[in-house]
């Protein structure tokens, strides 16, 4: 068959034609499904939620030389303030929208077939000022010979609605094919900016980078990898290039939000502890700021995870909860409840 030729399609998929046709020619298509306002609302408190208290973990059990230097198997640093996580609340019953019940499902079936597979559902979160990557493509072709029809399909859905100071992810056209994967004549790069819970899809084979943030607030962008039924991804995710986070701790809440009652108060520290490992004890944080007993200081691979003096009284400033502009959002009913989370400062990216 022709290269970048559309994939013929059962009946009951002929209504998604233009959507595969688009999607096997350019490599990349907008394909006009989304997510509701409330769905995104959900996403978005989940990823800010599970950011913040990864950080805190992660800079109390002073973690972030090997966050950098290695990362772990859920949250990675794939360049200067841009963090790569997987959320468990998003396998969860409650996001199953996400999964079985996802509005782009039968549009996915049609490109890849039925018995494709979900692979993998994450979070790529471009802080302010994060570094413009490197062109990249997410998977190599699987034969060096002739053009094979797609076998991975990306879907990105921003959880913000999209502007240019946010940086969106850049595309090249059709460098998906065989024979055009290292172009040697220029083609014009393209972003396709998305109201907040509408997506993308992309060829796992197209080369594509995500553009620096310039805006004044994170951009969350959830990422759906589906794969053909004899495809996995080995490299992106392999668990044994990474290390493994440790048990999260609770985020004790700044000193203007503790109850005035001192009772009250101690309860409510108290509640701040580790989960319990074999061996060790419970870590709490007392009413005068200072720490209770202490976990064990070595973890199953011997990373020392001595946690810090003084616990951060107010947090930092760069992990604290930061919405989007009111003129940025659709509707004033979701920036209200907007919980965006605004952080600091390999190939999966948005």
């Amino acid at each position: 068959s022709k290269v970048g030729a559309p994939i013929a399609l059962p009946p009951k998929y002929q209504k998604y034609e233009e959507v595969v046709t688009k999607f096997c020619q350019d490599g990349v298509c907008r394909p006009n499904i989304a997510l509701t306002a409330e769905q995104v609302e959900m996403c978005r408190e989940a990823v800010s939620n599970y950011y913040n208290r990864v950080k805190y973990t992660i800079q109390t059990l002073q973690l972030n030389d090997k966050l950098e230097q290695q990362g772990f198997a859920e949250f990675k640093l794939r360049c200067a303030g841009r963090y790569d996580m997987q959320v468990p609340e998003l396998e969860t019953e409650a996001f199953k929208f996400l999964r079985e019940d996802a509005p782009w499902l039968e549009s996915v079936h049609a490109i890849l077939g039925e018995d494709c597979k979900l692979t993998v559902i994450g979070c790529m979160l471009s802080q302010p000022g994060s570094q413009t990557q490197q062109w990249h493509s997410d998977g190599d072709h699987l034969s060096e010979h002739e053009h094979l029809p797609p076998y991975a399909v990306n879907i990105f859905v921003p959880l913000v609605d999209m502007n240019s100071a946010l940086g969106p992810t850049e595309f090249v056209p059709t460098t998906h094919l065989l024979f055009n994967y290292e172009p040697i004549t220029s083609i014009t790069p393209i972003t396709i900016c998305t109201p907040a819970g509408e997506c993308l899809f992309f060829d796992y084979r197209i080369k594509h980078r995500g553009l620096g943030n310039r805006g004044h607030y994170a951009r969350p962008m959830l990422y759906i990898t589906y794969g053909t039924k004899a495809w996995a991804d080995k490299a992106n995710f392999s668990k044994k290039r990474y290390a493994k986070l440790p048990p999260l701790l609770n985020q004790r809440p700044p000193r203007s939000q503790l109850p005035v009652d001192r009772e009250d108060r101690m309860k409510l520290l108290e509640a701040t502890t580790s989960p319990d490992k074999k061996g060790g004890k419970k870590r709490t944080m007392k009413a005068d700021g200072e720490e209770g007993e202490k976990p064990q200081e070595e973890s199953k691979d011997g990373d020392s995870q001595k946690a810090a003096e003084k616990p951060q009284e107010e947090g930092n400033e760069g992990d604290k909860a930061a919405a989007p502009p009111k003129d940025s959002q659709r509707s004033a009913k979701r920036q209200a409840k907007s919980t965006v989370t605004k952080m600091k400062s390999e190939p999966n990216n948005a």
